[in-house]
């Protein structure tokens, strides 16, 4: 593997003047020389040692990622996004997978601060309440986070309240009062949120809330899928149910196909997220839309903010829309 001072060597300059050229200094070098460095690096294949660059300039020029579900295009839209602005900053991602599990979550974290990344973006999961959160603390002002985690953190956030209010009205609106909802573990502020849009549209349009209509899924067709079923099977059996996320509404979809009902004429059925799959599916979903693209460049600009000592917003909201397509809706 060739060094610098094999670069320089073969360009008759300075090992100083090889670095000014590839490091773009502001220290002037003629083009001539320019050229003949840059001839010089093709020539030997040189690769410059990412470590020594990072030690000189104090940066790695490397930032972490941590998503819950590498699976679920929500967490894959919003990365897409990161790499965008990481790509424009001339900055690296290391990406983490998790599956929501403490004790990996804690070993993403240790990982990343051996590779000496220059900051974090962490995305959906838990943090708060337990070992996590103080192991994310020790990266002090580099951390950002994506979603309401109620921690001390820069965060880019979806106003989840009123997007699941939204849902909730549209399926008033068609006339339905028996509504199910199908959330996930209470310790999540956005499934929190969600029932809380949930349960404030039924006040609102004076509806009761009924507990026995609301269940707890894992975020997954599988849980939508037997949630369904558990509220179908049940003495008050809803018109309509609302999903906490777009992967278990398919699941409650499904459930209903067994169940002999049509969707939407017997049981309207309304996500969250808006995933690609949500309007090829079958009926196409209606769902929340959330601006997962957006959310991803927002964290990667508000974390540069951070590495280069600017001032951030403390909480960034993004609002939802309600794409209303055949799975609540009879033509």
């Amino acid at each position: 593997m060739s060094k610098i001072h094999d670069v320089a060597k073969r360009a008759n300059v300075s090992i100083a003047t090889v670095s000014r050229v590839l490091n773009s200094s502001d220290h002037k070098v003629s083009a001539k020389t320019a050229e003949k460095v840059r001839q010089a690096v093709k020539e030997l294949d040189y690769r410059p040692n990412a470590l020594a660059r990072a030690l000189q300039i104090n940066k790695s020029m490397t930032v972490g990622v941590i998503i819950p579900d590498i699976a679920n295009h929500y967490y894959a839209e919003i990365v897409r996004g990161i790499q965008k602005e990481a790509d424009k900053e001339g900055y690296n991602i290391i990406l983490q997978n998790t599956d929501r599990n403490p004790k990996r979550i804690v070993r993403s974290i240790n990982l990343l601060r051996e590779k000496v990344v220059d900051g974090i973006i962490f995305s959906g999961g838990i943090i708060s309440g337990y070992e996590p959160l103080s192991v994310l603390q020790e990266f002090r002002d580099r951390v950002v986070v994506i979603g309401r985690h109620d921690v001390n953190f820069p965060a880019i956030m979806v106003d989840n309240i009123s997007g699941a209010s939204q849902a909730v009205q549209h399926l008033i609106d068609l006339g339905h009062t028996k509504i199910g909802f199908i959330g996930w573990a209470i310790n999540s502020t956005t499934a929190t949120d969600r029932l809380s849009g949930y349960k404030s549209a039924l006040a609102q349009n004076r509806c009761r809330f009924d507990k026995t209509l609301v269940r707890e899924g894992k975020l997954t067709p599988e849980s939508g899928y037997a949630e369904a079923k558990k509220l179908l099977s049940g003495k008050e059996v809803p018109t309509a149910i609302f999903a906490g996320n777009d992967q278990m509404a398919f699941g409650v979809i499904h459930a209903a196909m067994e169940f002999g009902l049509k969707v939407p004429d017997d049981l309207a059925v309304v996500g969250f997220d808006d995933i690609p799959l949500s309007s090829f599916f079958v009926p196409p979903l209606t769902t929340v839309e959330i601006p997962k693209f957006s959310l991803g460049t927002s964290s990667m600009r508000a974390l540069m903010n951070l590495i280069s000592g600017k001032n951030t917003s403390r909480i960034k909201l993004h609002k939802t829309k309600l794409i209303i397509r055949k799975s609540s809706q009879i033509n």
